[in-house]
């Protein structure tokens, strides 16, 4: 279990565009013990926690250890901690700092693997910033995440190849990927009032994502989360851009939807299908409020499908005396990069 403690802007010098996190300039201060008590109080069994927002590293020496030292009234009921945090500053004070207080689980912000995104975005570091801070924390002991995005500002395709080559490069132990969402109060809102900003078409969000999902799974990365949830975005602060409440199991859907679209077509199969397919990926298959189902047959096929002991993410074609296999991978050859 992993009890979440949100450290709005610990430790920034300056703030990212798409960031509307309220400032803590005091690690002591009331409130976060107040918060810290809250989460922690009720819990009797050994939990992990994850301390998230902010960029931890961004700390001196005695900041973090007053950080983790506001945790001491509960180091009974702690069996460690994963933390959140931009890739620098990092130093050699700070992994001893970590390591000695229990971190296991470090995701590092890596929105984009292209040093003019970064600049644009003022994250005031460098990509390759990440890729030494990466193996510096692998080097130490640590699980190395990485947290990923798309659609941000200049972004093209090819910066999305870019970002799952890297990934693929560094196989972090976990990805997170979110669309960028313009919120109130921030310095992207400003930019897309003012028109020097425009958000990517749903679909283009999805596709880029659906990149980057597909080519980190096939490289055994995991990928735990992709799209904001409640917990991450007020949806009254969503200006622009896309939130929506299940991205991920869209996501999901179209890589199911393209793969087989790309095996129909490859096939020039037409007319009534069967898919052969493990019982877990008929919601897949099915689509958001039954949205595959619509294009699929737009596309001059009805799907119906029957379930057996396919590998996940793997199906069989039926059409008459034909059966043509295919895997959620197929549906890369329909995303132009």
């Amino acid at each position: 279990m992993i009890v979440p403690i949100f450290l709005p802007h610990l430790g920034c010098e300056g703030r990212c565009i798409y960031c509307d996190q309220v400032y803590i300039t005091h690690i002591g201060d009331s409130a976060l013990t107040a918060t810290i008590e809250k989460y922690l109080a009720p819990v009797r069994g050994p939990v992990e926690v994850g301390l998230y927002g902010g960029n931890i590293f961004g700390l001196d020496p005695a900041g973090l250890t007053r950080l983790f030292a506001c945790f001491d009234p509960y180091r009974d009921r702690i069996s460690g901690f994963r933390i959140s945090t931009k890739p620098v500053p990092l130093d050699e004070e700070t992994i001893r700092i970590i390591s000695e207080n229990g971190v296991k689980v470090i995701e590092l912000g890596a929105p984009s693997f292209n040093n003019d995104i970064l600049r644009t975005v003022n994250r005031r570091h460098t990509a390759e910033d990440v890729g030494r801070s990466f193996l510096r924390l692998r080097e130490a002991g640590f699980s190395v995440a990485l947290q990923v995005m798309a659609g941000l500002p200049g972004e093209t395709m090819a910066d999305i190849v870019e970002t799952a080559r890297n990934v693929a490069g560094l196989a972090p132990c976990y990805i997170r990927v979110y669309p960028l969402v313009v919120l109130k109060g921030t310095r992207l809102e400003a930019m897309y009032r003012e028109g020097t900003y425009t958000p990517v078409a749903f679909e283009e969000a999805v596709t880029r994502v659906l990149y980057l999902y597909l080519h980190a799974i096939r490289a055994g990365i995991p990928v735990v989360k992709m799209g904001l949830t409640e917990n991450e975005v007020i949806k009254e602060r969503v200006v622009a851009g896309h939130y929506h409440p299940s991205f991920g199991y869209v996501v999901k859907t179209w890589a199911f939807r393209l793969a087989i679209l790309a095996k129909v077509r490859e096939s020039a199969l037409a007319g009534k299908v069967t898919v052969r397919i493990n019982t877990r990926d008929v919601p897949h298959l099915v689509g958001y409020k039954r949205s595959n189902t619509d294009r699929f047959k737009e596309e001059g096929v009805d799907v119906g499908w029957v379930e057996d002991d396919q590998e996940q993410g793997s199906f069989v074609i039926v059409s008459g005396s034909r059966t043509v296999e295919g895997n959620i991978f197929d549906a890369l050859t329909m995303i132009p990069s």
